[in-house]
């Protein structure tokens, strides 16, 4: 105490003016640069739309030393958002890009975490083929895409459906005594043989025409995420085999789930060919591991679709391991009599286009769009009130509430509606009490609820009127 009472002191303002000059425009500068990081964390917290934030220049060396110190604590949501919200107010896709692979490999980490190389399973059966059937998508579709559903959970309301009576999805798996694997995919016209087990082990490239087959492959634990010989591998199965694969009569980019309830019919066909036993849990998880293996970043609510028969609910809690609860919908014979009856699919002759389809929808979410974020929510609710419709035996109630769905869609997503969509719904208008899309839209089928005493020849008559020979058409379905 002594010794300070006797030091030398200096006043607040000879201190403030003894201080260097470029050293307070330098602390001045540091603090703008990290009170501006910090304004977009409180921007991402308070969910502003990134895109209302004002533009910026490139980070500066203490801002992307902000971020790197950030990136390391945040959870999956702020990770994610840091890179999303920067490639907007920066204008940089590669923070864009960082975003949706933040996505993928913190998804496919999760999902794959539980799987393991399978040492015991061996070839049980010569040939054995698994079919499985389509689906329609009623309410909450966009719900069960990451990472939304890792963040809120998902619901789903969908139904299996046979196409021209049967099922079109087919996979046939077959021994050989070579010791080879071979994928075979009909509809696709592509035939590959692979003796070596790098090829097979090579996966993420959404060119490769094996890219599904291979991915099975590997969530089923019949071959290693990597190392081990193909040849020593086969050998312990007890021999090679080919895998046939193919969706028979369904026009490509239906909007009726059929590449992912193809995935489904893989990791199938492989439990039971190779004598693994399975759980539908089993199924869901597998699949959906196959999704990120491939890194098509989809839902999981048409593999259900197709694996499960009838009318179902499907939800999941939020968390990045999605656990599937598939709940059955009890609807009265008369309310599914009606429902044949009154439902139709028409197919409106155009494929739907390849765009960055998820890519649009999902940013919308991850940035905070409000009408998106309202949308997501509203069409969960459509599926829960669909659900009571149907279980009260109140067809109308549940074709309003699809057309109200088709409405929410649309925010989501405003590429689903075209022209051409447009127009189909138009000249029917009179005919239908409800209407949608199937799938993601854009192309492909279309679902209505036709009125009371309108017949489905009636409705073709009119469709064939307006758009003869455009391939406009009501199609065969039947509920399964």
């Amino acid at each position: 105490l002594e010794d300070w009472k006797e030091s030398p002191r200096k006043s607040l303002c000879s201190g403030f003016n003894a201080a260097e000059p470029d050293a307070i425009i330098a602390w001045n500068r540091r603090m703008a640069d990290l009170v501006l990081m910090d304004e977009l964390a409180k921007a991402i917290r308070g969910q502003v739309p990134a895109q209302t934030l004002p533009k910026r220049k490139a980070l500066t060396k203490i801002q992307r030393h902000w971020l790197e110190k950030r990136l390391t604590r945040a959870d999956f949501s702020e990770k994610l958002r840091l890179h999303y919200y920067l490639g907007v107010v920066l204008e940089d896709e590669n923070e864009v890009q960082k975003c949706f692979g933040t996505i993928q490999s913190e998804v496919l980490e999760a999902t794959v975490r539980s799987l393991s190389y399978n040492e015991t399973a061996h070839i049980v059966k010569d040939t054995h083929t698994v079919k499985l059937s389509l689906r329609v998508n009623w309410g909450g579709g966009w719900s069960d895409t990451p990472p939304y559903c890792n963040e809120h959970g998902g619901t789903v309301l969908n139904a299996a459906i046979l196409l021209n009576s049967e099922k079109p999805v087919v996979v046939k798996l077959e021994r050989i005594d070579e010791l080879k694997v071979v994928f075979d995919s009909r509809d696709m016209d592509v035939h590959g043989e692979f003796e070596e087990i790098s090829e097979l082990q090579r996966t993420g490239d959404p060119f490769d025409p094996f890219a599904l087959q291979k991915a099975c492959l590997l969530a089923c634990g019949i071959i290693p995420m990597e190392g081990h010989s193909l040849k020593e591998i086969l050998e312990r199965l007890g021999g090679g085999f080919v895998m046939h694969s193919e969706v028979t009569n369904v026009p490509k980019g239906s909007g009726l789930g059929t590449s992912s309830i193809l995935s489904a019919a893989c990791v199938k066909a492989v439990f039971e060919f190779m004598g693994i036993g399975y759980t539908e849990e089993d199924l869901y998880s597998h699949v959906l591991a196959m999704e990120q293996i491939m890194s098509t970043g989809g839902g999981w609510q048409d593999q259900v679709g197709g694996i499960v028969p009838g009318f179902k609910m499907v939800t999941t809690r939020p968390g990045l391991s999605q656990k599937i609860v598939c709940t059955p919908l009890s609807i009265s014979e008369d309310t599914i009599k009606e429902l044949n009856e009154r439902f139709a699919i028409i197919y409106t002759g155009q494929r739907r286009l390849a765009r960055n389809l998820l890519r649009d929808v999902v940013g919308k979410y991850i940035s905070n769009n409000a009408e998106s974020l309202e949308a997501h929510y509203n069409i969960q609710r459509l599926a829960v009130l669909m659900r009571f419709e149907l279980e009260k035996d109140n067809v109308d109630g549940f074709a309003k509430l699809l057309t109200e769905h088709w409405t929410e869609s649309q925010k989501i997503d405003t590429e689903s509606t075209n022209t051409c969509i447009d127009q189909i719904f138009s000249t029917i208008d009179n005919l239908i009490d409800g209407k949608m899309i199937c799938g993601a839209g854009g192309g492909g089928f279309l679902q209505v609820i036709l009125k009371k005493g309108i017949s489905k020849e009636m409705l073709r008559e009119r469709l064939n009127e307006v758009f003869q020979d455009s391939g406009v058409d009501v199609w065969d379905y039947k509920f399964v």
